[in-house]
């Protein structure tokens, strides 16, 4: 049984369709289930659509306790919901900025912390924690999602590490541009004020991404359909970038690490601490 976040649109509503059609049953965390509402009439008995703040840890942990027992298992968890706050950092306030991670890292803690109990009760199952391409590189006007995702990996990174010796196994995955609603809603979530003038540029380039959303690489559908394959292998990788440009993204980036740490070796080791003699 999988338990799904931000299962109303997206990779979340297209990765509901696919493991129902691989005949499993799901747990579907949503705000709004209208979506979904044609999956569960043709799929009934197999998909449970919950509503809950998953920001509130009092209020979900019952709530998920409950949809989980009525299954009677739970064999995959899937945090996937979040979204993007865009703008330049020094434009976006502290309630923006405390908001982003509330959902974007609190939140999969919350829901990490009341599926624990059931995955090791079974001494089993999958841990799903849906990054991005963001989580590994940075971008202007990107700082509030990318230190979320960064947070949300480092994180994910321990966990894997705790729960493998229970026979729990974590994947990072990490989702180039895709073509979803997500990055239209960038347009949205703009600092409401006037832009500083010195980031009129990261606003514009913000706009064209935005209205490029039509035009991405990734394929909600497809996407899904490696995830059902990742959550079936006997030996996942602790990080799986989706899509091609998340792919080469991710490459340039460490190389470039790379050559910088080995570029800067001999000052960074030059504060070791030398034994007097």
């Amino acid at each position: 049984m999988w338990l799904v976040t931000g299962a109303s649109g997206g990779l979340g509503q297209a990765l509901v369709g696919e493991v129902l059609s691989a005949g499993e049953r799901v747990i579907a965390v949503t705000r709004d289930d209208e979506p979904l509402q044609p999956l569960t009439a043709a799929s009934p008995g197999r998909l449970r659509t919950v509503s809950v703040d998953i920001t509130d840890a009092g209020t979900l942990r019952p709530v998920l306790d409950d949809a989980i027992t009525g299954f009677g298992r739970l064999d995959v968890v899937v945090n996937n919901a979040g979204y993007a706050l865009a703008g330049p950092f020094e434009e976006l306030d502290d309630a923006e900025l405390r908001a982003q991670f509330e959902v974007n890292f609190f939140a999969a803690a919350n829901v990490l912390r009341a599926a624990l109990p059931h995955l090791r009760v079974a001494k089993a199952g999958r841990v799903l924690q849906i990054s991005s391409l963001a989580g590994q590189i940075g971008a202007p006007g990107m700082s509030a999602y990318t230190a979320s995702k960064h947070a949300l990996e480092g994180l994910s990174v321990s966990l894997a590490a705790e729960l493998a010796p229970l026979g729990i196994r974590t994947t990072i995955v990490e989702p180039g541009a895709a073509r979803t609603g997500f990055r239209a809603d960038w347009a949205g979530r703009l600092p409401g004020s006037a832009p500083l003038p010195d980031y009129l540029h990261v606003h514009e380039a913000l706009a064209r991404s935005a209205g490029a959303a039509a035009k991405q690489a990734g394929e909600p559908a497809r996407m899904a359909q490696a995830l059902v394959i990742l959550a079936d292998m006997p030996s996942p990788p602790l990080r799986l970038p989706l899509g091609s440009d998340a792919v080469t993204g991710i490459g340039n980036a460490r190389s470039g690490q790379l050559e910088e740490l080995r570029r800067f070796a001999t000052l960074s080791a030059s504060t070791d601490h030398t034994k007097a003699i």
